[in-house]
């Protein structure tokens, strides 16, 4: 069971990444036989991630949000590169808010070499990573959401209300057709919110390809953020662009 659904989600990835995959070419890879990856791709439609065509399949168009798993191995480099930059921005001894997303997790890896931080995070994660550092680390409670590995609803709402951190670093999905960051999930969006509302300084992260990927839900103006860190592939007129409404930091 475990290396069948090892094998569904590698297909998933791929299918993320190239848009198609064929029946053929799967089974050579996986060294399995043509009807076992049929299978797999009836059981990955019926969860709605792809439409089965002849000798294969193609993502179903706006039905995706990537699971937290394959978002972590995209643009890896790029992500690591983010995390240092925002290690940089941190008073010493400063209390923080660090949200769900891939590439926060980065930055809460390199924390785990710091120490006297308080943190508080909504991302299981994110927690889970920080568990062993010399830092306090909060978690707050809440539904738990599978996508993004997360908690959410009325109680992580009250918790975060109820405090005021120095800085809070979150993370983004595409921007391309919003004035502001993004989630793919309105819940996710609406815990953002409060996180915003309860820092003093709010930096985005964010790679490069965020500037042309599209979203479903605007977390706050860019107006609201103290900055954006991103990679210094981004293009420069998109850039400039943004800087028009806030500061972005290249790395």
């Amino acid at each position: 069971m475990q290396l069948m659904n090892e094998r569904r989600e590698l297909i998933l990835e791929e299918l993320i990444t190239s848009g198609t995959v064929y029946v053929s070419e799967l089974a050579r890879k996986y060294q399995v036989t043509y009807e076992t990856i049929r299978k797999d791709l009836s059981q990955l439609e019926k969860k709605g991630f792809l439409v089965k065509c002849h000798g294969g399949a193609t993502l179903k168009q706006g039905a995706l949000e990537n699971p937290f798993q394959i978002r972590e191995k995209e643009n890896a480099s790029l992500k690591k590169s983010i995390a240092q930059e925002a290690l940089t921005l941190l008073p010493d001894n400063c209390s923080m808010i660090i949200g769900t997303g891939s590439t926060t997790l980065e930055l809460a890896k390199l924390l785990v070499y710091r120490s006297d931080f308080k943190i508080f995070t909504d991302s299981l994660p994110v927690a889970n990573t920080l568990i062993s550092s010399k830092n306090q680390v909060f978690l707050f409670g809440g539904e738990l959401r599978d996508k993004s590995s997360s908690v959410f609803g009325g109680w992580a709402l009250s918790m975060i209300s109820e405090i005021q951190v120095d800085i809070c670093f979150l993370g983004t999905d595409g921007f391309s057709n919003l004035n502001g960051p993004s989630s793919p999930s309105s819940s996710d969006a609406f815990i953002d919110k409060a996180i915003i509302a309860h820092a003093d300084k709010k930096y985005i992260l964010g790679d490069y390809t965020k500037f042309s990927r599209k979203s479903l839900y605007k977390i706050c103006d860019w107006c609201e953020i103290t900055a954006l860190i991103t990679n210094d592939m981004a293009d420069p007129i998109q850039v400039a662009e943004l800087e028009k409404t806030t500061k972005v930091i290249l790395c």
